[in-house]
């Protein structure tokens, strides 16, 4: 961003001090606003995800920008009591927390925080992602990625097998075999290397710390959190085929219905990633779907296609977690 572009951010910062909130409210009078965060930790704790993954937000800060909404008057919902026909009226604002991926951190650190203001949130769990298991093919990315030796290897290995340029390494080289590569080429590369240096054990100790147990998922239901499906092993629709993309789903549904004893009726796109037509598929499966299409839900929004906004990470002050928090977004307001 240029100076004069920040300056001009900065001075959109001023549109939300406390004596213009009430106009703010007036805009989400009547919809609701869906916040989706990934992982709720403190910076350090894993540094594999730190490198690669999404930021984690600390709880003070989630209890912080929850604090918030609530002082302000949001109705907090699941996709359930949307199922159910609970609305928000012109009058008031709704708000649905959600997380996505599944991480243990989240249903620990993450629910002592919601637990602690009395909100009900949705965790979208990518089935694969349990404790007992190994490391799901991204996490295995970035803890590879992340090494200080096998580092190498994998970039070796990457441009072997790939055909990839000399200098792609790194964040980019990451990027390349998570978004722009075949996942079944990328598992075929993980597979090598786990033969190669005898790190299976290391990727179960690491999955152990990183995955929910089944335990994780019953509580969260009981305090009265939904459960939705992030899909089984977390893929990118676009990686994938059709048929491969809806046995994701089932085999989702399946683990979900399983362990809680009924199977979920809301789902999410892994990396927001989806293909026209993906809604139908989904459809067969499941009432709900959740996208990351930054827009607020009204009451004609399509149950197939109900958009979220993603966390920013840090926020630069507290004007600009303001800006987020009413809007959902820091573009340029009315953007």
């Amino acid at each position: 961003m240029s100076r004069l572009g920040r300056a001009a951010n900065r001075a959109a910062d001023l549109l939300f001090l406390p004596p213009l909130d009430r106009l703010w409210r007036r805009r989400l009078h009547g919809k609701v606003l869906c916040l989706l965060y990934h992982r709720v930790d403190e910076p350090g704790r894993v540094p594999f995800l730190d490198s690669f993954g999404v930021p984690p937000i600390p709880p003070s800060a989630l209890a912080a920008e929850l604090g918030f909404l609530q002082r302000h008057g949001a109705r907090f919902l699941t996709y359930a009591d949307l199922r159910a026909g609970r609305f928000p009226t012109g009058s008031e604002f709704g708000v649905i927390v959600s997380f996505d991926d599944g991480l243990r951190c989240n249903y620990e650190e993450g629910m002592g925080v919601l637990d602690g203001l009395g909100i009900p949130a949705v965790f979208f769990q990518s089935t694969a992602m349990q404790a007992g298991g190994e490391l799901v093919w991204e996490h295995a990315l970035y803890w590879y990625g992340a090494h200080p030796t096998l580092a190498l290897r994998l970039a070796e290995l990457a441009r072997q097998r790939l055909d990839l340029p000399a200098d792609l390494e790194g964040e980019a080289l990451i990027a390349r075999l998570r978004d722009g590569t075949p996942v079944a080429t990328v598992r075929e590369l993980l597979s090598e290397l786990g033969e190669r240096w005898g790190t299976t054990d290391e990727l179960v100790a690491a999955a152990d710390r990183l995955y929910p147990s089944e335990a994780h998922l019953r509580r969260a239901r009981d305090a009265g959190h939904e459960i939705g499906s992030h899909g089984h092993h977390h893929v990118p629709r676009c990686n994938i085929s059709a048929a491969e993309f809806e046995q994701e789903l089932i085999r989702s549904s399946a683990v979900l219905g399983r362990v809680l004893g009924q199977p979920p009726q809301s789902f999410s796109y892994p990396f927001n990633s989806h293909l026209p037509g993906d809604a139908e598929i989904c459809g067969r499966h499941y009432l709900q779907v959740a996208t990351v299409d930054a827009a607020l839900v009204t009451p004609a929004t399509p149950a197939l296609d109900l958009p979220r906004f993603t966390w920013p990470g840090p926020h630069a002050n507290r004007l600009r977690r303001r800006r987020w928090l009413c809007t959902g977004t820091l573009a340029w307001p009315g953007r």
